[in-house]
């Protein structure tokens, strides 16, 4: 990790951005709710700042297909933007939504061509050691401890354990429970820690029209390609009789083909219809006519807080002393 060390030593500088930023990511390579998260910190900051005009969202737009900054708009193609911008615009399309590989640089052309925000939450940046975040929040897998786990190759962390130290805000994920906080979390004095879950499958069947399917256990494809395609199609037999599982790597970018096979795999084996992420639904839209009147199913994943008045006061004294304060500071 040379490059740590050269930050670390001030041999590279870190700079703080034109706007305040709330950078969140993870150590973990995958799998810890990072779109969620995001979603969920834009919803927070948008209501605690009086609207979504006053909070962009800028993400690297990992697995597209142009390079620079660029604007993602509600009809952007996935492929010019990234998977997950696209989702994150989709799902809050009054929320100024950008992407860039240079986040200083993004956040610049925010502060320019958006003059309204003043709040920059970045999905993806914990290791975009040339920004120096004014909130920093680790998102971490409770099912995936820190101390069982190793640096890739033999491991899954993309970064180095001790990194969690610098990072002012820890969020344990998918947390059924706060017992499964660790001891040593509950205990620091240094990072504030908070819990989540994830809600998704539970409540799916309420987003369509239950009498347009044979059964109260619709029997469908269940689709894939996301960090951990197991877990969410674990997670649909409650609701779901899940007759065949396509699973996909992260960010997989569909082709007419896998479309086709769908189709006949739905048509021979008399299925109710295709369940799929919201994520991925994005990577499906181009191809949604080939589909030929098969429902698509769109699973939302939502973040669940355990203690979410806790959660908001922290927010709250971040904002006073970041953004609040230096908006009166320029009254006087």
């Amino acid at each position: 990790m040379i490059r740590h060390f050269l930050y670390d030593s001030g041999f590279l500088k870190s700079q703080t951005g034109a706007i305040p930023t709330l950078v969140i990511g993870n150590i973990h390579v995958g799998g810890t709710g990072k779109t969620p998260h995001a979603s969920a910190f834009l919803s927070i900051v948008s209501e605690k700042l009086g609207g979504a005009q006053y909070v962009a969202l800028l993400s690297r737009g990992y697995g597209r297909n142009t390079k620079g900054f660029r604007w993602v708009l509600e009809d952007s193609d996935w492929r010019n933007v990234g998977d997950e911008p696209s989702l994150l615009k989709s799902l809050h399309p009054l929320n100024s939504v950008a992407v860039c590989e240079d986040r200083i640089l993004g956040i610049a052309r925010i502060a320019k061509e958006k003059p309204e925000v003043k709040v920059v939450v970045l999905d993806d940046g914990l290791q975009h050691r040339a920004l120096k975040p004014d909130l920093s929040v680790l998102l971490i897998d409770s099912e995936r401890p820190l101390n069982m786990s190793s640096l890739l190759p033999g491991g899954d962390l993309r970064d180095l354990k001790s990194r969690a130290s610098k990072f002012d805000v820890w969020i344990y994920t998918r947390c059924h429970s706060e017992d499964m906080i660790p001891a040593l979390a509950k205990n620091t004095s240094t990072q504030h820690v908070f819990s989540t879950f994830m809600s998704s499958a539970s409540n799916a069947l309420n987003t369509v029209k239950k009498e347009s399917f044979k059964s109260d256990k619709p029997r469908v494809l269940a689709v894939s390609g996301i960090a951990s395609p197991e877990r969410f199609i674990d997670g649909l037999l409650d609701n779901w009789t899940v007759v065949r599982r396509q699973s996909y790597p992260d960010h997989y970018q569909f082709k007419q083909k896998d479309i086709l096979d769908w189709v006949t795999c739905i048509r021979s084996e008399k299925l109710d219809g295709i369940v799929t992420t919201a994520k991925d639904a994005e990577r499906i839209k181009p191809y949604t006519s080939a589909l030929k009147g098969i429902p698509l199913i769109v699973i939302p994943i939502v973040v669940k807080w355990h203690k979410k008045e806790a959660l908001e006061k922290h927010v709250d004294e971040w904002l006073q002393s970041t953004i609040f304060a230096k908006e009166i500071a320029k009254r006087k």
